[in-house]
């Protein structure tokens, strides 16, 4: 990026780290995402294969797992806005097959699931309360899309004071140019970008 230098003078992009106690977050890995003729398209796929592998060695190292879908209810009128913009959310139901979980991201009973309306996980939900009770400070981020709900996910873990780690191979958008763009962004002024062999090298 041409600009770069911008930031690095204004002293954009500081570490976080890791801190005392790691959760992770899945966003929308539903099977609406999975399909281009629906809301998937780029990398998205790819994300959810990294995922899977990040998931299983997550439930390894005994980490909290929390899992956000979204989904809508009363014909899309419960979402405002957001579904005028993007009307093919009007669609996704809580019932409907492109709602589900993708079958290799299954939620286990044991772990944290919710329902969002909107794009970030915390926004109507009681992720952040039961981040707390479980003493969280850091948060793996996957899911997609990078540039929607992912991105809002990850400013609101700020918001919330925590430290927002963005698992970079387990994140997928739609398309290619706002996913480069939006992780160069969070990386600059909320979160940590991390690969998946680096979150496994830590956790392991």
């Amino acid at each position: 990026m041409k600009d770069i230098a911008i930031y690095e003078k204004q002293s954009f992009g500081q570490k976080l780290g890791f801190g005392r106690k790691t959760a992770l977050l899945i966003i929308d890995f539903q099977v609406g995402f999975t399909s281009a003729d629906v809301l998937g398209g780029f990398n998205i796929n790819q994300a959810i294969d990294n995922t899977a592998k990040l998931l299983n060695a997550a439930r390894k190292a005994g980490l909290p797992i929390g899992h956000v879908r979204f989904a809508t209810a009363n014909n899309g009128r419960d979402v405002g806005t957001f579904g005028d913009k993007v009307p093919a959310l009007k669609t996704i139901t809580e019932e409907s097959p492109e709602a589900q979980f993708v079958e290799s991201v299954m939620p286990l009973p044991t772990e944290y699931v919710s329902v969002k309306r909107h794009s970030s996980a915390f926004f109507g939900t009681n992720f952040a309360a039961w981040l707390a009770y479980e003493g969280v400070d850091t948060l793996l981020i996957t899911g997609c899309t990078t540039s929607g709900c992912v991105r809002a996910s990850t400013v609101d873990a700020s918001a919330h004071g925590l430290r927002p780690l963005v698992v970079t191979d387990c994140v997928g958008d739609r398309a290619e140019e706002p996913h480069h763009a939006s992780l160069f962004d969070m990386g600059q002024k909320y979160a940590d970008l991390i690969t998946l062999d680096e979150v496994l090298k830590e956790i392991a």
